[in-house]
């Protein structure tokens, strides 16, 4: 109930998946119809929390062109994003290539890319999505306030996209199990990435407070972060005499009196930064886990889902019932609800 505790704030979360959320594996031959059920039950589940757009990934392509179409004609409620996906003979694209948001009067466009097409799929190709991606920032970033990528890529490839995308103000990826951490470095004008970890166990969340679109967003996750080090490093080096200043009781020793004067400078800057940062973003990542209250009608859907599951996966025994029961539902309902999702919160 992360989603709903937001709303109930009266705040207003733009959800988002950056793809590879329909199957369990990529070998799915051998219990298809279980998978498909899967998939359709996660599909249920984002329609009742909401989900803003979907970024069409290696994974949700596994089952075929035919059954990704009749999922979106089925849960029309969530958007299907593809900038870069088509249909090999016609050159057509398969989805919408991406889709405009607006919350509390800011506009968002989001991008829907991928670089991992599954290799049974004869019938679809993937245009560059580099230069497929930077064709539609062109064509968006005088429509929008906020210019945001869902991109399905391989890791070395996600370590060159703030290059490759460099005009795009956030990016989510998947397509790996790395996850961004608020430690991590960013470009200091963005764009801005994010990974979100594997199997939905972690919500990334940006808190977004513009006030000005023209000026650029200062990341201050990483600046208060910075803030919260350096004082606590010069505390420690304040504990051996608390009466006494740091030069007092560090005199003579000037390696010690030098990395004082270092954390203050760098304290004193991280400061003024996070004090006159005009357009302010903050970064986290949101563990869903026993601490996260379940919502009680997701909960009962996934229940039921399970048990059906089970029965139409022809490569599981009884144990797999027994391993049901003797599991915590609330892991199995975030995998389900919030398989990696992407949340923006703006404010003006």
């Amino acid at each position: 109930m992360a989603i709903d505790s937001m709303r109930k704030k009266g705040e207003n979360p733009l959800i988002l998946d950056a793809g590879d959320m329909f199957f369990s594996k990529t070998n799915i031959s051998n219990n298809i119809e279980s998978e498909k059920f899967r998939c359709s039950t996660m599909l249920k589940g984002y329609e009742k929390i909401g989900c803003d757009a979907l970024n069409i990934g290696k994974y949700e392509l596994l089952a075929g062109v035919s059954f990704l179409k009749q999922m979106e004609e089925k849960h029309k409620s969530i958007p299907f994003v593809s900038a870069n996906i088509k249909y090999k003979d016609t050159g057509e694209l398969l989805f919408r290539p991406y889709i405009i948001e607006e919350r509390d009067g800011l506009k968002i466009g989001i991008i829907g890319l991928s670089n991992m097409v599954p290799d049974t799929m004869a019938n679809i190709v993937a245009d560059n999505y580099i230069k497929t991606g930077n064709t539609f920032i062109e064509k968006l970033k005088d429509q929008v306030d906020l210019i945001v990528l869902l991109v399905n890529t391989d890791r070395n490839s996600q370590s060159s996209l703030t290059k490759n995308f460099d005009e795009a103000d956030f990016i989510f990826t998947s397509g790996s199990t790395h996850r961004t951490s608020a430690s991590m470095p960013q470009k200091p004008d963005g764009p801005y990435v994010y990974a979100n970890g594997k199997q939905g166990k972690y919500l990334t969340v940006i808190d977004l407070d513009i006030k000005n679109n023209k000026d650029p967003i200062s990341d201050l996750s990483s600046k208060e972060q910075k803030v919260k080090q350096l004082t606590n490093r010069l505390k420690r080096l304040q504990k051996k005499d608390p009466s006494k200043k740091l030069e007092d009781i560090y005199s003579g020793q000037d390696n010690i009196l030098n990395l004082i004067k270092r954390y203050r400078s760098e304290l004193e800057t991280a400061k003024t930064l996070v004090e006159k940062a005009k357009n302010k973003m903050r970064f986290s990542s949101l563990a869903l886990n026993k601490k996260i209250n379940d919502n009680p009608e997701i909960l009962a859907m996934v229940d039921v889902a399970l048990n059906k599951f089970k029965l139409l996966d022809v490569d599981k025994n009884s144990t797999s019932v027994d391993k049901h029961h003797n599991h915590d539902h609330s892991k199995s309902l975030k995998k389900k609800d919030s398989k990696k999702s992407k949340k923006i919160k703006s404010k003006l």
